[in-house]
C-alpha cells in the first residue's frame, strides 16, 4: 500500500482485513482473528484514522459477547471505545455494549453509568438510544423498584423506536413495549397497562415470545379488574 493511502485504498484493505477476520471468527479460530491486530494497527496508523483499530476491537468485544463472556468483552469494547474519537455513533454502540456486559453480571450502577453516557452522546443513532433507555427502564424497577422512573425511560425508549431509521430492532422495540405495560401493570396503573399490553400483542411476532406473555397478562389483568369473570 502507498505511504499516504487514499480513501479508497484504506477501504479496500479494511475490507480484505475484515473479510480475513470474520472467517477466523466463523471458524471459532479466535487467536488467529487476535493476532491481526498489528495489521489494523498499521492501517490506523498510516491512514490517520484510529477508529479503524477500534473496530476491529468492537468486534472481538461481539465475538465474545455473543459467546456470553462478558467479561472478556468488556475488555475488548473498552479497548475499542479508547479509538473510536473520530466516530461518535459508534462510541454510543461501544458503551451500550459495556452497559449490557455489566447488566448481565449483575453491576446495575456500573450498567446505568453507561447507559448515562449512551444517552449524552447526541451523535448515536436514535434506535441505539431508545435501546439505552429501554435497558435503563428494565433496571430501574428489577434492581430498585423505582416505577416513576422505569416507566419514563420506558416511554421515552418506545416514543423513539423508529423503524425507518439505522439500526432498528423489531425485538427490542416490542420488548420496550413489554416491559413498559408490565410495570404499569406492577405499579396497579391498570388502564395503562391493558392499553400497552394490546399493543404488544397488534405489532405480532409471536417468535419474540412477548405475544404470548402479553396475552398471559392481560387475561389475569382481565380477571383481576373482574372478579366476577
Amino acid at each position: 500500500m502507498a505511504k499516504n493511502p487514499t480513501r479508497r485504498q484504506v477501504e479496500m484493505e479494511r475490507r480484505r482485513l475484515d473479510q480475513r477476520m470474520l472467517a477466523h471468527l466463523e471458524a471459532g479460530e479466535l487467536p488467529e482473528a487476535i493476532r491481526m491486530e498489528p495489521e489494523y494497527r498499521e492501517l490506523a496508523r498510516r491512514s490517520g484514522a484510529s477508529e479503524l483499530l477500534g473496530y476491529f476491537l468492537l468486534d472481538l468485544g461481539d465475538w465474545h459477547y455473543d459467546q456470553e463472556k462478558y467479561q472478556e468483552a468488556l475488555k475488548y469494547y473498552l479497548a475499542g471505545l479508547s479509538e473510536l474519537g473520530g466516530d461518535p455513533p459508534e462510541q454510543g454502540v461501544a458503551s451500550l455494549q459495556i452497559a449490557y456486559c455489566y447488566s448481565f453480571q449483575r453491576r446495575a450502577e456500573e450498567a446505568l453509568r453507561w447507559l448515562d453516557r449512551c444517552l449524552e452522546n447526541r451523535d448515536f443513532y436514535q434506535n441505539g438510544r431508545a435501546a439505552a433507555f429501554a435497558e435503563r427502564g428494565r433496571l430501574e424497577v428489577e434492581r430498585y423498584q423505582r416505577y416513576p422512573e422505569s416507566i419514563y425511560h420506558y416511554l421515552c425508549a418506545v416514543d423513539l423506536f423508529d423503524s425507518k431509521k439505522p439500526f432498528y430492532s423489531c425485538e427490542g422495540h416490542q420488548g420496550a413495549l413489554f416491559g413498559l405495560a408490565l410495570t404499569l401493570d406492577e405499579a396497579r396503573l391498570t388502564t395503562h397497562a391493558r392499553s400497552y399490553y394490546q399493543r404488544v400483542i397488534r405489532m405480532g411476532h409471536p417468535e419474540y415470545g412477548y405475544v404470548k406473555e402479553a396475552e398471559s397478562s392481560l387475561e389475569k389483568l382481565e380477571k383481576f379488574s373482574d372478579p366476577m369473570a
